[in-house]
This record gives C-alpha cells, sequence and structure tokens, in this order.
C-alpha cells in the first residue's frame, strides 16, 4: 500500500516519520529546502512520544509524475494552501485513493470535494505539538499525537483501518471512528474557539482572563459552535461548555494559537488560516441563521489587525 505524506512541516514530518520507520512504501511530498534535506541525510525527528530518529521515505519529491498513484494520502498543510495543494495532488488520485487531512477546521472534507477528482475524502484530527527546527528537522514537543480518521459518509475504505494500523504500529494512537463528524467538531470546540478568544481579546490566554468580559465570552464562543453545530445534526455533550471552560482556565498565560501566532507576526491575512478558522464560522452561523457575534467581531478584528500591519 502506497502511502504519501504530503507536506513534511511539524504535523507531516511527526506521521511521516513514524509510518517511514514501520512502513517500506511511505512517500514524503516536499519542496524547497526540505525537500534538499531530506534527499541529503533524511528526515530527522525528535519526539517526546516516538523517541528520536532518522528516516529515509521510499521517495521522496514534488513531482506527481515521479510519486506516482497512491493508495493513501495524508494531507498536512495550512488551511489557506488547501486548494493549492488540492491541485498539486490530484495527479496522484484515482477513485479508490483515500485522502485524510489533518488540518485545522472543521469537517475539511467539504472544502476539498469540490477541488479533489472522484476518490474517498475522509476527515482526521490530530492532538500534537510538533513543528520543524529547521528544514528536514521535527520536533515533537507535546500531547500524546492521537489522531482520529472516518468517514462522513458512506463505508470505511479497507485502506483506511490499514491506515490506523500502521499509524500505531509506528508509535501514534490512530483510530477509525464511526462519528467523525463529532469528532472533528469536537476539536475545533477547542482550537477555534481558543482562536477567537485570542482574536477578540488580541492577546494570550492571561490577557483574555483578565478582562471583565471573559466570563460572558468564553461561554458565549463556545456556545456559538455547539449552537452551529446542533443545526447541523452534530451534538455536544451536554457538559461539554463547562468541560471546555475548564480547559481554557488551565492553559499557562502566554498561551496563543497557530492563526493568532501568524496574526501577530504580522503576517497577511490570506497567508493565514483566519477564514478557515473565523471566517468559516461567521458564514456558517450565517447560513444557518444561528448568531455568532463573537466569531464574528474576531473576524473581524483580525481582518482589520492584518491590514494594519500591512498597509
Amino acid at each position: 500500500m502506497k502511502i504519501l505524506v504530503f507536506g513534511i512541516g511539524g504535523i507531516g514530518g511527526f506521521v511521516g516519520g513514524a509510518l517511514a520507520r514501520v512502513h517500506e512504501e511511505t512517500y514524503f511530498y516536499a519542496r524547497g529546502k526540505s525537500l534538499e534535506a531530506i534527499r541529503a541525510r533524511g528526515l530527522q525527528v525528535d519526539s517526546k512520544i516516538l523517541g528520536t530518529f532518522t528516516v529515509h521515505p521510499k521517495r521522496v519529491s514534488h513531482d506527481p509524475v515521479e510519486l506516482g498513484r497512491m493508495d493513501v494520502i495524508i494531507l498536512s498543510c495550512k488551511g489557506n494552501g488547501l486548494e493549492e495543494a488540492c491541485r498539486d495532488m490530484a495527479p496522484m488520485i484515482d477513485e479508490n485513493t483515500v485522502v485524510v487531512p489533518l488540518l485545522n477546521g472543521v469537517l475539511v472534507s467539504e472544502l476539498m470535494e469540490k477541488w479533489l477528482p472522484p476518490c474517498h475524502i475522509a476527515d482526521g484530527t490530530i492532538r500534537v505539538f510538533s513543528h520543524l527546527e529547521g528544514p528536514g528537522m521535527v520536533q515533537q514537543t507535546a500531547a500524546d499525537g492521537k489522531i482520529v480518521m472516518g468517514m462522513k459518509k458512506g463505508p470505511v475504505p479497507k485502506a483506511l483501518r490499514e491506515t490506523a494500523a500502521l499509524l500505531n504500529r509506528g508509535g501514534i494512537p490512530a483510530e477509525v471512528t464511526d462519528d467523525i463528524c463529532l469528532a472533528s467538531w469536537e476539536k475545533y470546540a477547542l482550537m477555534g474557539t481558543n482562536s477567537c478568544l485570542f482574536c477578540y481579546f488580541d492577546g494570550p490566554v492571561g490577557k483574555v482572563r483578565s478582562s471583565k468580559e471573559y466570563e460572558a465570552a468564553v461561554h458565549g464562543a463556545e456556545r456559538e459552535v455547539i449552537s452551529v453545530a446542533k443545526s447541523k445534526g452534530v451534538h455536544f455533550p451536554e457538559n461539554y461548555e463547562d468541560f471546555y471552560v475548564h480547559i481554557f482556565e488551565s492553559l499557562p498565560e502566554d498561551t496563543i494559537t497557530s492563526l493568532y501566532r501568524d496574526l501577530d507576526s504580522g503576517k497577511k491575512a490570506d497567508d493565514t488560516e483566519v477564514h478557515m478558522i473565523l471566517g468559516r464560522m461567521a458564514a456558517m452561523g450565517k447560513e444557518m441563521g444561528i448568531p455568532v457575534p463573537y466569531f464574528a467581531k474576531a473576524y473581524e478584528r483580525a481582518l482589520a489587525k492584518a491590514a494594519k500591519n500591512n498597509p
């Protein structure tokens, strides 16, 4: 079974490293300095979960013709690069290929359907803190690395279950769920609401919690996610709002998300995931007739911040 990890950044490098050390038919799609480094010395992984090791994939390239048709493609990219990634991977896909996006956002498969040829598009979530220390050098620092995958509709392809088994062999806990919609929304309810609050208050956890509006905002923003999900037929556990607030209360004061970090570093809005994470929730709320004032205002403030930094 040919498995391609598309995008060897923090997430893709962590997942690709785990697969390549247990599965010979593992391929990497990489560009630029990452491509050069992996070809020269392999992919170096330093992980609290997996240990420290170097792997050499079956092939690493940015040429779809050289890589060939794939049985499974695990996609790891930023949301603002999703359309381009889909165009680049299309030549490696046929109707039997399984594509698993591991991106921030909710039910990313819905966005990918219009950009990919007919295939099996799954959804996936991952819980991990991992980043590139340099080209071809991945460091994983926290979280359990768990991957949950599943199909929004239709039967589960055999290749998806085989991929989960390989990930487990490689040291990453992975499972295939029958309710990926709930799993995807639960991940978004954590990550997306965090980004909403950081952009709404324009600061990290400490600044959010010090605001007089904090209690109303932390409950209100989470309630917006739960309400939109419910309108789409996804029902959270009854205590999920309190569960989220408890988690937010436990975060270190300097905690931010990658979206807020990108905005705060001066990137243009289109070079971040602001549309994928905040804009999409604002759009879904409008579509379903559900008020989402915190997400809408956070989106507005995030765009204004990016515009101010890029006159």
